[in-house]
């Protein structure tokens, strides 16, 4: 006769949020998730007991959690609310104006997910010879 617990609020099955879900969360496209995903080197997991249906594809909180807190995220944003500007801007007619605000586009830059992933040269070294083997595999495939 005790309290009812909500399903989907404890356990493993609290831990993982499925990618509409997250996309929501963190208010981007689905292209821009994609991209910061890749980016950041965050991928899919499997749940043990899948909440939402099998055909959906699930992310763990702790990496949604990681992406949150990077300035990639901010600066997704800040390109997305540029672009609006720029378009009512065009849309209004003011083409000189839209040119100015063009040169002054805010750009992000990786170095810092660079320096994440290999924090010393050596580190970055060591992954060297896993693209050198990719290139040669590839040179080596047939032309066709």
């Amino acid at each position: 006769m005790g309290r009812k617990i909500k399903k989907g609020t404890k356990g493993a099955a609290s831990q993982y949020i499925t990618r509409s879900n997250a996309i929501r969360k963190l208010q981007l496209t689905l292209q821009d998730f994609r991209r910061l995903c890749i980016l950041k080197g965050i991928y899919p997991r499997e749940p043990k007991r899948k909440l939402e249906g099998s055909d959906k594809t699930y992310f763990h909180v702790k990496d949604l959690k990681i992406l949150e807190h990077d300035t990639l995220l901010q600066k997704f944003m800040d390109i997305k609310a540029h672009l609006k500007k720029y378009k009512a801007l065009q849309g209004k007619k003011q083409y000189q104006r839209a040119e100015e605000l063009k040169e002054v586009a805010p750009r992000y830059t990786l170095s810092h997910v660079i320096k994440e992933r290999y924090p010393t040269f050596i580190d970055a070294l060591r992954d060297l010879d896993d693209a050198l083997c990719l290139i040669a595999l590839f040179a080596n495939f047939p032309q066709h």
